[in-house]
């Protein structure tokens, strides 16, 4: 039988955070000199003007409650240019992560345009980019890079400002592409291994940046606060599923009015217990923290095949058993 006990996710201290680690990418991203300093390593060949950090409104799963919109960090130069980098920590499959990107990419497009306007050719020229520790193409590329092509005419491009970059610490393509984008994709996964190694000015640059986020006294209660929430919602989760276990256990086993039928309600009022208390830490990281499920559930180490069951239940679906 499997465990439905809610494990507590493990705290990592501050200054073992990687820039795989979705608090410290979105801090560095959120620094306009440490987001066009990582961009500026991304591209390597195109000079990055300075930028300025917006907020968009971006939707992961739409089909989910109004909690599941996200505010997003977006990056846009001064020749407003967008650029929407996530670090991608876990391989959720291709399928799942090539749509995920194209539906960042509507996203961002819709918000572009304000109601009633019809001149597109003022949209803005967008790069949607992923940093994975994985192949997701299985090329051996550290960059896969996608515009929109013509299957009939070879090499012809549609330039519609629309840019996916998908980045793998994985490469093997050192001679392809600049050494300091090799050195930056070695460093994001490990920094301690490759911090000693690092030639690339921009590179080394960052690592001190990042340092000194991870030594800042203003960053360090900013991680201690988003913990507190994660552990908030889990003891509210926790007291309600406690409650809705008890009940439903009482239940069942009452109704049977055997010894066996009490057994089978307590267990399956604890199973009910335990799904309670999660889709309530779910429910509350949703709100409080302003995550998708994906991320909620993500936060709480919920397991991956567990996951479409708490979907359902977000959405209003009654789960059969």
């Amino acid at each position: 039988m499997k465990n439905e006990k809610n494990e507590k996710p493990v705290r990592k201290p501050l200054k073992d955070l990687t820039l795989l680690d979705r608090f410290l990418f979105d801090t560095a991203m959120s620094d306009p000199e440490i987001c066009r300093n990582i961009l500026s390593i991304i591209f390597g060949d195109k000079e990055v003007p300075p930028i300025r950090i917006g907020i968009a409104e971006k939707t992961e799963e739409p089909y989910y409650d109004s909690r599941a919109v996200r505010m997003d960090l977006l990056a846009v130069d001064e020749n407003e240019v967008i650029y929407d980098a996530e670090a991608q920590k876990e391989n959720k499959g291709k399928r799942f992560l090539l749509r995920r990107s194209r539906l960042y990419q509507s996203a961002i497009d819709v918000n572009l345009m304000e109601p009633g306007e019809f001149d597109f050719g003022n949209m803005n020229d967008v790069y949607v980019i992923f940093i994975a520790p994985f192949d997701l193409f299985g090329k051996d590329k550290y960059r896969y890079t996608f515009r929109m092509i013509c299957d009939e005419v070879p090499g012809m491009s549609m330039d519609d400002g629309a840019v996916r970059i998908f980045l793998n610490t994985h490469g093997k393509n050192d001679d392809e592409v600049p050494p300091g984008l090799v050195e930056f994709l070695h460093y994001v996964e490990n920094p301690e291994q490759q911090e000693r190694e690092i030639q690339d000015e921009r590179v080394r640059k960052l690592a001190g940046q990042i340092e000194m986020l991870k030594n800042s006294q203003e960053v360090g209660v900013k991680y201690m606060r988003l913990w507190e929430e994660l552990e908030e919602a889990r003891r509210e989760g926790h007291d309600a599923g406690v409650a809705e276990g008890r009940a439903s256990g009482l239940a069942e086993g009452h109704a049977s009015g055997l010894t066996e039928g009490h057994a089978l309600g307590l267990t399956e009022g604890q199973k009910a217990g335990a799904e309670a208390e999660r889709l309530e830490s779910i429910r509350k990281l949703m709100e409080t923290m302003n995550w998708t499920a994906e991320q909620a559930m993500d936060a709480l180490q919920i397991p991956m095949e567990e996951r479409e069951k708490y979907r359902d239940m977000i959405n209003g679906k009654e789960i059969i058993c």
